[in-house]
């Protein structure tokens, strides 16, 4: 009798609900693979996927509060189109088209941030076509906002953090890019010769 208890102590118990933690750390390691990249690397890495995450919900919400607009006003009695309506004629837009525009822009810009994520991922990765997706992505998000808008829009109504953010994301993607071809070449990736590894 103890024999038993002792067999059915030592045998792992086995419950309805699993922890999803293998499953995440399976998924993480599909996504960004198993190797850990140099320092330098992480860092480019973190900091772009800080802007990434920043204008993709801002983009996101955008998008929701322009198509929800009459659920809004419904709602909140917020008056979330004439308030654009209004911006809108200020920049010399017709007020209807200007609506148009910049729901266009919030759903364009997703898919662009999408493209960035892809570039950010095979950065981490240290492919060197992550550029590509990058400055792909950023440069035809920064060109809807200066072309489709208005250099107007851009200048006024693109917060100084937006400008900033898009310009450490070019500078730092294309630094990184012009290392890794350093890098392949025989050279470091770092400033400072070899990178520690952790």
């Amino acid at each position: 009798m103890e024999e038993e208890e002792e067999i059915q102590a030592n045998e792992p118990k086995t419950t309805k609900f699993q922890s999803p933690l293998p499953i995440l750390i399976r998924m993480r390691n599909v996504v960004f693979g198993t190797k850990k990249p140099d320092l330098y690397t992480r860092a480019t890495f973190y900091i772009n996927l800080f802007f990434w995450l920043t204008f993709l919900l801002w983009n996101l919400l955008g998008y929701f509060a322009i198509a929800s607009r009459n659920m809004i006003f419904e709602m909140k009695k917020i008056p979330v189109e004439k308030i654009i309506q209004d911006r809108g004629i200020e920049l010399g837009f017709e007020p209807n088209d200007f609506v148009t525009r910049v729901l266009v822009v919030h759903g364009v810009g997703i898919l662009c941030w999408v493209a960035v994520f892809i570039g950010l991922v095979l950065l981490y990765r240290k492919r060197k076509q992550f550029i590509y997706f990058v400055l792909g992505g950023t440069l035809f998000y920064l060109g809807l906002n200066v072309f489709y808008m208005s250099f107007q829009y851009f200048r006024e109504d693109t917060t100084g953090f937006d400008k900033l953010a898009l310009l450490i994301i070019l500078a730092s993607c294309t630094l990184h890019a012009i290392l890794m071809r350093n890098e392949r070449v025989g050279g470091t990736i770092g400033f400072f010769g070899e990178t520690s590894e952790d």
